[in-house]
Formats: C-alpha cells, sequence, structure tokens
C-alpha cells in the first residue's frame, strides 16, 4: 500500500481557484473605481480644453471682422463701426486705435468654465486697406 502525502498545492485545488486570500478582497472594485475616476478627468479635461478652443476660434473671427469694419470706416468714424461689430458678435471692444492707414481692435470674451472662476480672453487685430491695389 502507498500512502498518499499531501501536497502544499492540494490544499489550493480543494477551495477552487476563484477563492481569494482575504487581503485581495475589494481589490477589484479598486481598480474600477480609479478606472472611472481616470475616466472622468480625462473626459472633463477634453471638454474643458474644447469651450477654449471654441471661444479662442470664436473670440479670433470677431476680432477680425471688427478691425476690417473699422477699416472700411476708416475715413468716417472706425471705432463706432468696430463697436458696433463687436456688440454683433457678442465680444467687447475693449480698445480701437486707428491711424490715417489703418485700425488696430482688441476684444474680450468672458469665458465661464464649471468649477472655475471666469476668466476674460482677449485677443486684438489690425486691418487696413490693401497696399497692392492703391492708385498709381
Amino acid at each position: 500500500m502507498t500512502s498518499h502525502h499531501a501536497h502544499p498545492c492540494d490544499e489550493h485545488f480543494r477551495r477552487g481557484p476563484t477563492r481569494r486570500r482575504r487581503s485581495e478582497r475589494g481589490s477589484g472594485t479598486i481598480h474600477m473605481l480609479t478606472a472611472c475616476l481616470l475616466l472622468s478627468t480625462a473626459l472633463a479635461v477634453a471638454v474643458l480644453w474644447a469651450a477654449v478652443s471654441t471661444a479662442r476660434h470664436k473670440l479670433g473671427a470677431a476680432a477680425d471682422l471688427t478691425a476690417l469694419s473699422a477699416a472700411f470706416s476708416l475715413a468716417a468714424t472706425p471705432c463706432v463701426a468696430a463697436e458696433r461689430t463687436a456688440a454683433a458678435n457678442d465680444v467687447t471692444l475693449t480698445a480701437c486705435t486707428p491711424t490715417t492707414e489703418d485700425v488696430t481692435v482688441q476684444v474680450s470674451v468672458p469665458l465661464s468654465l464649471p468649477f472655475l472662476p471666469t476668466r476674460t480672453l482677449s485677443t486684438s487685430a489690425r486691418a487696413g486697406p490693401d497696399s497692392s491695389q492703391a492708385p498709381s
């Protein structure tokens, strides 16, 4: 008769592979919560970046349009035309500097982001007559 000696792995196989040690309980929950937190943070950063990017593009376009409208009114009242165009584009005209050849404008817009203080974005643009088409 052969005697069977218990092998250390026999206990593991009797308990089954799905049984975990006490110290590992809940680790799946922690990993899932960490993954959700990382995903939520990445999503929030992406949304904030998109909001800032959209506001910057809108502000740049509004500055260009404001400067062009002021340049078309350079002989008369360029800053009045710039003020109207800025208001029509939902931005604030913060500076208007006409010269005899061109006009430089600065516009701003408040940027409200959730959970962050309101910031003001501003940019400037310059426009004037096309010198390549000046009368000779």
